[in-house]
């Protein structure tokens, strides 16, 4: 549409170009020329503040069920997880139903024969027998004269008292004895008469007299140090060499520091001299502490 104004001097204006004019104004109007092109967008003005949140709207009314989906292939396993806390332990099961019964086993070998039971009480006593008849009485003979008394004989001289044969040794420091060796005696606390001899610091006691001795034996026995444990601890008298026969005392060891008190004593018959008595360790290697040996001639 043309809204321009033609005036009579052939100038021309818009309306509001000329608002005193006086003039009568014929306004002519054209027709519509066509659509210009548009113009280019021009640039996005700045984003606004956002509006506040609307109300949530009603909840709408749940759609039907869709079909499932096949399957898909199973994915490949996790991460194992952390081991979670051990619950409660659940209320223990009701008792199961008794099974059936098993095989009988193999019989077992015959066990150890029992000890002897008690003596059974005494049974009742017989009936007495018949008693048999009594044999004739023989006379009796004549009683004898009774001889005269004999005068006291006079009473006869003391004998000599049989001089004492005795033997004492010692040793108070400890010593450690290899497996079948000899204890030591170190010192010589007594000795009387000639029957019995023993050097200091030796293990050998010497019997220069035939006849039967008695011998007693006392000290403490321990394991060394670096002992395998257990270990048997055997200590026996020998004579000439070869042990005597229910001569000796034993101990095992089985803990470390473990210590026995020991003693051991026979009698000994000697025939021919001179005899050697010595005390022989076996078993391993030990320690001897207040070891004694006592020695007498009793016949």
């Amino acid at each position: 549409m043309d809204d321009r104004i033609f005036f009579p001097d052939g100038m021309c204006g818009c309306v509001p170009c000329c608002p005193q004019s006086s003039m009568q104004v014929t306004v002519l109007r054209g027709t519509m020329g066509p659509r210009g092109e548009t113009g280019p967008q021009g640039p996005a003005g700045q984003t606004g503040p956002q509006g506040p949140t609307g109300a949530q709207g009603a909840t709408g009314a749940t759609g039907p069920q869709g079909i499932q989906g096949i399957t898909g292939p199973q994915g490949e396993q996790g991460i194992q997880g952390i081991q979670g806390v051990t619950g409660p332990t659940g209320p223990q099961g009701a008792t199961g139903a008794t099974g059936p019964q098993g095989p009988a086993g193999q019989t077992g070998p015959q066990g150890p024969t029992g000890a002897q039971g008690a003596t059974g009480a005494t049974g009742p006593q017989g009936e007495q027998g018949i008693q048999g008849i009594q044999g004739v009485t023989g006379p009796t003979g004549p009683q004898g004269a009774t001889g005269a008394t004999g005068a006291t004989g006079p009473q006869g001289a003391t004998g000599a008292s049989a001089p004492l044969e005795s033997m004492t040794a010692y040793s108070t420091p400890s010593q450690q004895v290899a497996d079948n060796a000899a204890v030591v005696f170190d010192r010589t606390a007594l000795q009387n008469g000639t029957a019995i001899s023993h050097a200091d610091n030796s293990a050998l006691f010497t019997i220069d007299q035939p006849g039967t001795y008695f011998a007693a034996y006392n000290g403490t026995a321990a394991p060394p140090a670096n002992a395998q444990l257990p270990v048997s601890n055997l200590l026996q008298f020998s004579l000439n060499g070869t042990a005597l026969n229910g001569a000796a005392t034993q101990h095992v060891f089985t803990t470390a520091n473990e210590t026995s008190a020991q003693s051991a004593s026979i009698i000994f018959t000697v025939t021919s001299t001179p005899a050697t008595l010595e005390l022989v360790s076996s078993g391993g290697t030990f320690n001897y502490t207040g070891v004694t040996m006592n020695l007498f001639k009793i016949g």
